[in-house]
């Protein structure tokens, strides 16, 4: 009897040390690695012994496995808002897309307006241990210092909805490895085309709104110009456009009281309230002198509708939020090993141009609403190396050249 518990002893002894081998094995795993097993469900699931036999296979098949990766990618995006039309479909397209990726986690900051304020924003997302960080860059200060910022600490950096303004600054961000590249909208050929939409309604005398405060509103304005040129149409006035709104009724009645003969205005921003003002305005003149002006602008708003009707609003510029998802693409990319160029890439995405109550309604219908994802599952998985090894730069550059209100209706309804 006595032998038999010595025996048995001794198997419980030796199970035991085991077991602390076994233990002290998972100690060893560096900290980085522990934080991303908590925050992916996928990777806290990984054993030691996984772990082995993942080393097994890399030995067999090195490109197999860097193909396919557990770590989770850990993305900040810096957005001015969540809460116009343009913030709520980023925010519904780039959470879409964390759903369908199976290693995707964002985290999300809103709200800042200054370089400063973005800068801190980027440093927090690093201190927080982001892969890669997305940003819709108030100015070139933001854009350089951010770029800096993860440069300095291997994190990283996408430009969307905005580009380097100065060549300088476009020199300094090419100089750094992890700076990606940008991501905007085709500005200055739509600029072009609304003016052409003038010119064929037979308009010759306009009135602007604009400025040349960033790349991208430069952009708007030599478009603007060169479609003026073209077309041989007259700049009768010029008023700024900014941040502050306050003045907008004001200016532009100031033109239709100075210029009799004005026949539109073009504007190259509605946002914060800048379109509604204008239309407004313009009914009101309308009412009291029996005469219409019509306007031409950038940014969707509220009043649309009925300013088609009334035949006030004759083209509103929108559609670009998809944009975000290519910008994603570059980023994903390049943080999973398998950049989309050697060179920083530079993607250029199209405009919608509305000219009618008809182009509004598929627009509603089929872009404007957060519960439509347009690039769906499969499109967002085709420009991501994981999912197809296939992709490349060029295969963006098509699906944003086929982008247009007709592609994105047939698009959706092939899926019913």
């Amino acid at each position: 009897m006595k032998k038999i518990i010595v025996i048995i002893m001794c198997i419980i002894l030796t199970f035991s040390a085991v077991g602390c081998a076994g233990s002290n094995a998972d100690t060893d795993t560096p900290d980085t690695n522990t934080s991303k097993e908590e925050t992916t469900e996928s990777a806290a699931e990984d054993t030691t012994g996984a772990e082995e036999q993942a080393g097994t296979d890399e030995a067999e098949n090195n490109d197999a496995t860097a193909e396919i990766k557990t770590d989770p990618v850990k993305l900040g995006v810096i957005f001015y808002s969540k809460d116009d039309s343009l913030g709520q479909l980023v925010y519904s397209y780039l959470n879409y897309a964390a759903q369908v990726i199976d290693n995707l986690e964002i985290q999300w900051v809103f709200g800042s307006y200054d370089a400063a304020s973005q800068v801190a924003d980027a440093e927090n997302l690093i201190a927080a241990g982001v892969d890669g960080i997305m940003c819709l860059t108030l100015d070139d200060l933001a854009m350089q210092q951010i770029a800096n910022l993860c440069n300095e600490n291997e994190v990283y950096f996408q430009v969307m909805f905005r580009m380097p303004s100065e060549e300088e600054t476009k020199a300094v961000l090419d100089t750094y490895e992890y700076y990606v590249g940008y991501a905007i909208e085709d500005t200055e050929n739509t600029s072009y085309e609304t003016i052409r939409i003038m010119s064929d309604r037979g308009i010759k005398k306009i009135g602007v709104g604009g400025n040349t405060h960033s790349a991208t509103s430069t952009l708007r304005m030599n478009g603007m110009e060169r479609g003026c040129k073209d077309f041989n149409i007259d700049v009768l006035a010029q008023f700024d456009l900014g941040n502050d709104v306050s003045s907008v009724q004001s200016d532009v009645q100031n033109i239709l009281d100075s210029y009799s003969d004005i026949e539109a205005i073009w504007l190259m921003s509605g946002s914060l309230g800048i379109a509604d003002i204008t239309v407004n305005t313009l009914r009101a003149h309308q009412e009291s002198v029996g005469k219409t002006v019509g306007v031409i602008t950038f940014d969707t708003f509220d009043g649309m509708a009925a300013a088609f009707e009334e035949d006030i609003l004759w083209g509103v510029v929108g559609g670009q939020a998809p944009l975000c998802l290519q910008a994603f693409a570059a980023l994903y990319n390049a943080i999973d090993g398998h950049p989309l160029s050697e060179e920083k890439v530079e993607l250029l995405f199209p405009f919608l141009v509305l000219t009618d109550s008809e182009d509004l309604d598929l627009f509603e219908q089929y872009y404007n609403n957060t519960e439509v994802q347009i690039y769906d599952e499969e499109i967002i998985k085709s420009m991501l190396y994981r999912y197809n090894p296939e992709t490349s730069l060029d295969l963006l550059k098509d699906l944003s050249t086929s982008y247009s209100m007709d592609w994105i209706k047939e698009e959706i309804n092939s899926r019913n």
